[in-house]
């Protein structure tokens, strides 16, 4: 499994530590290679440091590995330019910014045809390839999460409000956590006791920070900033329902794990989350208008106990062990 950097972005780590994690447990060899460390991989995962200057003179032969699965789009430059001797794997995770989808179009222009297979985080990743490049083959195998560590047995030690709403994210621009925010005076009018937590840290951490004392909302806005897991699963399980404004995601990772704990969805209008809602049956879809905002947050804590059960069975069939069952199946079924 290869990244350019390890840990990468918060959702490429965890996934590539959980698919490690479960083909080693079902006795294959897997590991995670990158040209730097800032740290060791969690589940005594073997970390492979690699060389560019041995992939661009060497290509993948000094490898002791029989399938190379890149994770993102700028290490292949140095992973294809000498043809492979041995199946090269795409894991698409999606192409957030204007210069990843430039990257992606360049790498795809020069190598797609030296890669044997592709594989998507969800069909809106697909969908996001072929506006970017026309028609791709490519396989869907969703992302997954650890069901027993987040579970719905768990306490509810940041249970602050009634609801309590959770938002899960690095802190991007396009993650308009700021909507969350700017909807929260007229929640407070419908649900006094209502409290919002949002998890994460990033570029518009200090930007929303003054946004919540700006408008006096301290008391019931609380930006935790970055946290561990162990505290993560018990922000989870402390919500009523789990909301995102995000105008971009692919397969979100925390959106699983708050299905694991048997959380209700109720997610902005973009085609991922139609297809996550679409799939689970498990939350609403809103527009990008405060009133319907409000109505679709009254609507799912009516129905909180239809969501919570459809949240928790999509979960349960997309379990780590589940998915690295496909995923050994997709390399099983790669042409020679």
């Amino acid at each position: 499994m290869v990244v350019a950097k390890y840990p990468a972005t918060y959702g490429h780590t965890t996934v590539i530590n959980h698919l490690c994690n479960g083909l080693n447990k079902m006795g294959y060899r897997a590991a995670i290679g990158a040209f730097s460390f800032d740290k060791k991989p969690p589940f005594d995962i073997e970390a492979v440091k690699l060389s560019k200057f041995k992939l661009l003179t060497h290509g993948d032969k000094y490898l002791d590995f029989d399938i190379i699965h890149s994770h993102q789009s700028r290490v292949n430059y140095y992973l294809l330019s000498v043809k492979p001797t041995k199946p090269f794997v795409l894991h698409y995770h999606g192409a957030s910014s204007k210069i990843q989808e430039i990257n992606f179009k360049i790498m795809m222009f020069l190598y797609k045809n030296k890669i044997s297979k592709i594989i998507a985080v969800s069909r809106t990743g697909i969908s996001q390839m072929k506006k970017m490049i026309g028609d791709v083959r490519a396989e869907v195998i969703y992302n997954g999460v650890d069901t027993e560590f987040y579970n719905v047995g768990l306490p509810t030690p940041y249970k602050k409000g009634n609801p309590q709403l959770l938002f899960v994210s690095s802190l991007r621009r396009y993650k308009r956590a700021n909507v969350l925010i700017e909807i929260m005076p007229q929640l407070l009018q419908k649900y006094p006791e209502a409290h919002l937590q949002i998890v994460g840290n990033g570029e518009e951490f200090h930007v929303l920070k003054n946004m919540v004392q700006n408008k006096n909302l301290g008391e019931k806005i609380e930006l935790t900033g970055q946290i561990q897991d162990d505290e993560l699963r018990l922000r989870y399980a402390s919500c009523d329902l789990y909301v995102s404004a995000s105008t971009f995601e692919v397969c979100p990772v925390p959106t699983l794990e708050a299905m694991s704990c048997g959380k209700s969805l109720v997610l902005f209008d973009i085609e991922s989350h139609r297809e996550i809602i679409d799939e689970s049956k498990a939350g609403l879809i809103f527009s990008l208008n405060d009133m319907d905002i409000l109505s679709k947050i009254e609507d799912a804590l009516k129905n909180k106990p239809h969501y919570e059960m459809a949240a928790r069975k999509f979960a349960e069939d997309n379990n780590w062990q589940s998915v690295c069952n496909r995923l050994v199946q997709a390399y099983k079924n790669i042409e020679k």
